[in-house]
Protein backbone atom coordinates (compact mmCIF):
# COMPACT_ATOMS: atom_id res chain seq x y z
CA UNK A 1 0.00 0.00 0.00
CA UNK A 2 1.56 2.68 -1.31
CA UNK A 3 0.04 6.40 0.79
CA UNK A 4 1.55 9.69 -1.23
CA UNK A 5 3.11 12.33 1.25
CA UNK A 6 0.85 14.68 2.82
CA UNK A 7 -1.60 15.10 5.40
CA UNK A 8 -4.29 12.66 6.55
CA UNK A 9 -6.80 14.34 8.88
CA UNK A 10 -8.55 12.24 11.01
CA UNK A 11 -8.01 8.73 8.80
CA UNK A 12 -7.51 6.01 10.85
CA UNK A 13 -7.87 2.58 10.23
CA UNK A 14 -7.59 -1.30 11.59
CA UNK A 15 -5.30 -2.99 8.98
CA UNK A 16 -6.56 -7.21 9.37
CA UNK A 17 -4.87 -8.29 6.38
CA UNK A 18 -1.59 -10.48 6.55
CA UNK A 19 1.42 -9.40 4.90
CA UNK A 20 1.05 -6.14 4.04
CA UNK A 21 3.44 -3.26 3.22
CA UNK A 22 2.60 0.41 4.04
CA UNK A 23 4.41 2.99 2.85
CA UNK A 24 4.92 6.82 2.90
CA UNK A 25 5.89 7.56 -0.80
CA UNK A 26 7.77 11.37 -1.51
CA UNK A 27 8.39 11.54 2.02
CA UNK A 28 6.13 11.84 4.93
CA UNK A 29 2.78 10.41 5.21
CA UNK A 30 1.11 12.57 8.35
CA UNK A 31 -1.77 10.59 9.80
CA UNK A 32 -3.11 13.40 12.50
CA UNK A 33 -5.83 11.75 14.38
CA UNK A 34 -8.02 14.94 14.99
CA UNK A 35 -9.95 13.00 17.74
CA UNK A 36 -10.56 10.28 15.96
CA UNK A 37 -9.26 6.77 16.51
CA UNK A 38 -9.63 3.06 15.27
CA UNK A 39 -11.71 0.65 17.98
CA UNK A 40 -10.80 3.82 20.81
CA UNK A 41 -7.62 2.56 20.57
CA UNK A 42 -5.17 4.16 18.14
CA UNK A 43 -4.55 5.76 14.97
CA UNK A 44 -3.92 2.56 13.33
CA UNK A 45 -4.65 -0.98 14.52
CA UNK A 46 -2.73 -3.49 12.95
CA UNK A 47 -4.04 -6.82 13.58
CA UNK A 48 -2.66 -8.80 10.82
CA UNK A 49 0.42 -10.62 10.75
CA UNK A 50 3.81 -9.77 9.50
CA UNK A 51 3.51 -5.92 8.80
CA UNK A 52 5.98 -3.72 7.57
CA UNK A 53 5.17 0.14 8.06
CA UNK A 54 7.15 2.97 6.51
CA UNK A 55 7.41 6.82 6.31
CA UNK A 56 5.10 7.30 7.95
CA UNK A 57 4.01 9.93 10.45
CA UNK A 58 1.63 9.61 13.35
CA UNK A 59 0.26 12.27 15.58
CA UNK A 60 -2.84 13.09 18.18
CA UNK A 61 -4.20 9.84 19.21
CA UNK A 62 -5.78 10.47 22.36
CA UNK A 63 -8.55 7.96 23.84
CA UNK A 64 -9.97 7.86 27.41
CA UNK A 65 -8.29 5.74 28.72
CA UNK A 66 -4.97 7.10 28.37
CA UNK A 67 -3.19 4.42 26.00
CA UNK A 68 -4.27 6.14 22.72
CA UNK A 69 -1.38 5.04 20.20
CA UNK A 70 -0.17 5.75 16.56
CA UNK A 71 0.02 2.07 16.28
CA UNK A 72 -1.58 -0.49 18.52
CA UNK A 73 0.44 -4.20 17.27
CA UNK A 74 -2.45 -6.70 17.73
CA UNK A 75 -1.00 -9.16 14.93
CA UNK A 76 2.70 -10.90 15.03
CA UNK A 77 5.71 -9.72 13.22
CA UNK A 78 5.39 -6.02 13.36
CA UNK A 79 8.49 -4.20 11.77
CA UNK A 80 8.61 -0.49 11.77
CA UNK A 81 11.22 1.67 9.44
CA UNK A 82 11.72 5.47 9.34
CA UNK A 83 8.72 6.52 11.34
CA UNK A 84 7.82 9.77 13.52
CA UNK A 85 5.29 9.21 16.22
CA UNK A 86 4.68 12.86 18.47
CA UNK A 87 1.78 13.91 20.39
CA UNK A 88 0.20 11.29 21.04
CA UNK A 89 -0.31 9.51 24.31
CA UNK A 90 1.51 5.90 23.13
CA UNK A 91 3.76 5.89 20.20
CA UNK A 92 3.67 2.28 19.80
CA UNK A 93 1.67 -0.21 22.28
CA UNK A 94 2.44 -4.15 21.22
CA UNK A 95 0.30 -6.82 23.08
CA UNK A 96 1.27 -9.84 24.79
CA UNK A 97 2.02 -12.42 21.75
CA UNK A 98 4.46 -15.49 22.46
CA UNK A 99 4.86 -15.57 18.55
CA UNK A 100 5.32 -12.17 17.66
CA UNK A 101 9.00 -10.88 17.07
CA UNK A 102 8.60 -6.54 16.80
CA UNK A 103 11.72 -4.66 15.28
CA UNK A 104 12.07 -0.83 14.83
CA UNK A 105 14.27 0.74 12.96
CA UNK A 106 15.28 4.51 12.36
CA UNK A 107 12.55 6.03 13.60
CA UNK A 108 11.65 9.18 15.93
CA UNK A 109 9.49 9.35 18.92
CA UNK A 110 8.98 12.54 20.74
CA UNK A 111 6.87 14.99 22.53
CA UNK A 112 4.25 12.34 24.49
CA UNK A 113 1.02 14.13 25.30
CA UNK A 114 0.69 14.35 29.72
CA UNK A 115 -0.57 11.30 31.56
CA UNK A 116 -0.30 9.54 34.66
CA UNK A 117 1.87 7.01 34.32
CA UNK A 118 0.58 5.34 31.14
CA UNK A 119 1.74 6.85 28.58
CA UNK A 120 4.87 5.73 27.19
CA UNK A 121 7.03 6.14 23.87
CA UNK A 122 7.35 2.50 23.25
CA UNK A 123 5.35 -0.47 25.49
CA UNK A 124 6.13 -3.81 24.13
CA UNK A 125 3.94 -6.60 25.97
CA UNK A 126 5.37 -10.30 26.36
CA UNK A 127 6.43 -11.03 22.95
CA UNK A 128 8.80 -13.53 21.74
CA UNK A 129 11.56 -10.51 20.30
CA UNK A 130 11.40 -6.76 20.61
CA UNK A 131 14.46 -4.82 18.44
CA UNK A 132 15.25 -1.35 18.30
CA UNK A 133 17.99 0.11 16.29
CA UNK A 134 18.79 3.60 15.66
CA UNK A 135 15.79 5.66 16.69
CA UNK A 136 15.50 8.78 18.70
CA UNK A 137 13.47 8.37 21.73
CA UNK A 138 12.06 11.56 23.60
CA UNK A 139 9.54 13.31 25.82
CA UNK A 140 7.91 10.63 27.70
CA UNK A 141 5.16 12.24 30.38
CA UNK A 142 5.39 10.60 33.54
CA UNK A 143 6.10 7.08 31.60
CA UNK A 144 8.82 5.19 30.62
CA UNK A 145 10.34 6.28 27.57
CA UNK A 146 10.61 2.00 26.59
CA UNK A 147 9.24 -0.54 28.31
CA UNK A 148 9.72 -4.34 27.11
CA UNK A 149 8.55 -7.58 28.75
CA UNK A 150 9.75 -9.17 26.05
CA UNK A 151 11.41 -12.46 26.46
CA UNK A 152 14.56 -11.34 24.14
CA UNK A 153 14.85 -7.26 24.22
CA UNK A 154 17.92 -6.07 21.92
CA UNK A 155 18.34 -1.98 22.58
CA UNK A 156 21.08 -0.83 20.31
CA UNK A 157 22.43 1.91 19.03
CA UNK A 158 19.99 4.37 19.46
CA UNK A 159 19.58 8.35 21.70
CA UNK A 160 17.37 7.74 24.61
CA UNK A 161 16.58 11.32 26.18
CA UNK A 162 14.58 12.81 28.67
CA UNK A 163 15.52 16.19 27.49
CA UNK A 164 13.50 18.55 29.58
CA UNK A 165 10.26 15.89 29.58
CA UNK A 166 9.33 14.10 32.73
CA UNK A 167 9.87 10.58 31.84
CA UNK A 168 9.89 7.81 34.43
CA UNK A 169 12.30 5.00 33.88
CA UNK A 170 14.94 5.94 30.62
CA UNK A 171 14.31 1.60 30.14
CA UNK A 172 12.04 -0.73 31.68
CA UNK A 173 12.30 -4.52 31.82
CA UNK A 174 9.37 -5.16 34.10
CA UNK A 175 9.88 -9.03 33.97
CA UNK A 176 13.35 -9.30 33.16
CA UNK A 177 14.35 -11.49 29.63
CA UNK A 178 17.41 -12.01 27.87
CA UNK A 179 18.66 -8.46 27.48
CA UNK A 180 21.31 -6.65 25.43
CA UNK A 181 21.16 -3.32 25.88
CA UNK A 182 24.58 -1.65 23.58
CA UNK A 183 25.89 1.71 22.03
CA UNK A 184 23.53 3.68 22.79
CA UNK A 185 22.95 7.13 24.56
CA UNK A 186 20.70 6.97 27.43
CA UNK A 187 19.72 10.42 28.90
CA UNK A 188 17.82 10.83 31.96
CA UNK A 189 16.44 14.77 32.78
CA UNK A 190 16.31 16.53 35.92
CA UNK A 191 12.75 16.84 35.89
CA UNK A 192 12.33 12.74 36.07
CA UNK A 193 10.56 11.85 38.98
CA UNK A 194 12.36 8.67 39.35
CA UNK A 195 16.27 8.39 40.33
CA UNK A 196 16.94 4.87 38.14
CA UNK A 197 17.88 4.91 34.56
CA UNK A 198 17.51 1.34 33.27
CA UNK A 199 15.06 -1.01 36.17
CA UNK A 200 15.55 -4.50 35.25
CA UNK A 201 12.65 -7.20 37.06
CA UNK A 202 10.73 -4.40 38.66
CA UNK A 203 7.64 -6.03 38.53
CA UNK A 204 9.67 -9.32 39.12
CA UNK A 205 11.78 -11.94 36.94
CA UNK A 206 9.11 -13.33 35.61
CA UNK A 207 10.73 -14.42 32.05
CA UNK A 208 11.87 -18.07 31.80
CA UNK A 209 16.00 -16.36 30.57
CA UNK A 210 16.63 -14.09 33.15
CA UNK A 211 20.49 -12.58 31.62
CA UNK A 212 21.62 -8.70 31.35
CA UNK A 213 24.34 -6.97 29.26
CA UNK A 214 24.96 -3.83 29.13
CA UNK A 215 27.92 -2.71 27.54
CA UNK A 216 29.64 0.07 25.45
CA UNK A 217 26.47 2.67 26.45
CA UNK A 218 26.85 6.34 27.74
CA UNK A 219 24.86 6.71 30.52
CA UNK A 220 23.52 9.86 31.73
CA UNK A 221 21.95 11.52 34.87
CA UNK A 222 21.06 14.89 34.98
CA UNK A 223 19.49 14.41 38.66
CA UNK A 224 21.42 15.09 41.35
CA UNK A 225 21.45 11.56 42.46
CA UNK A 226 20.28 8.23 41.29
CA UNK A 227 21.15 4.66 39.82
CA UNK A 228 21.93 4.12 36.36
CA UNK A 229 20.74 0.20 36.80
CA UNK A 230 18.51 -1.26 39.29
CA UNK A 231 18.07 -5.11 39.27
CA UNK A 232 16.06 -7.46 40.98
CA UNK A 233 17.79 -8.92 43.80
CA UNK A 234 17.32 -11.99 42.64
CA UNK A 235 19.04 -11.10 39.07
CA UNK A 236 22.51 -13.13 38.89
CA UNK A 237 23.54 -13.09 34.79
CA UNK A 238 24.10 -9.21 34.69
CA UNK A 239 27.20 -8.05 32.31
CA UNK A 240 27.88 -4.10 33.03
CA UNK A 241 30.45 -3.63 30.49
CA UNK A 242 32.31 -0.53 29.15
CA UNK A 243 29.59 1.83 30.10
CA UNK A 244 30.61 5.69 30.32
CA UNK A 245 28.84 6.97 33.22
CA UNK A 246 28.14 10.99 33.20
CA UNK A 247 26.75 12.56 36.63
CA UNK A 248 26.20 11.44 39.86
CA UNK A 249 24.71 7.90 40.82
CA UNK A 250 25.21 4.53 41.60
CA UNK A 251 26.01 2.50 38.30
CA UNK A 252 24.20 -0.78 40.23
CA UNK A 253 21.48 -1.13 42.99
CA UNK A 254 19.98 -4.16 43.97
CA UNK A 255 21.86 -7.13 43.12
CA UNK A 256 25.53 -8.15 42.51
CA UNK A 257 26.69 -7.89 38.68
CA UNK A 258 29.88 -8.29 36.74
CA UNK A 259 31.73 -4.98 36.02
CA UNK A 260 34.39 -4.69 33.74
CA UNK A 261 36.35 -1.13 32.33
CA UNK A 262 33.47 1.47 33.24
CA UNK A 263 34.40 4.69 33.33
CA UNK A 264 33.20 7.88 34.83
CA UNK A 265 33.16 11.77 34.32
CA UNK A 266 31.14 14.06 36.38
CA UNK A 267 29.45 13.56 39.81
Amino acid sequence: VRIDAGDYVGDVATWTQDDLTLVGVGGWAHLEADGQSAQGKAIWVVAGDRARIQNIEFSGAVVPDENGAGIRAEGTDLTVVHCWFHHNQDGILAGANAESDIEIRRSRFTDLLPGTGFTHDIYIGTVRSFYLKGSFVTGASQGHQVKSRALRTTVTANRIADLDSNASYSIDLPNGGDVKIAGNVIEQGPSSPNSTVVAYGAEGLVNPTTRLWLVNNTLVNHRDSGTFLMLDPASSDVHVWNNLLVGPGDLVAGAAAQRRANLRIGT
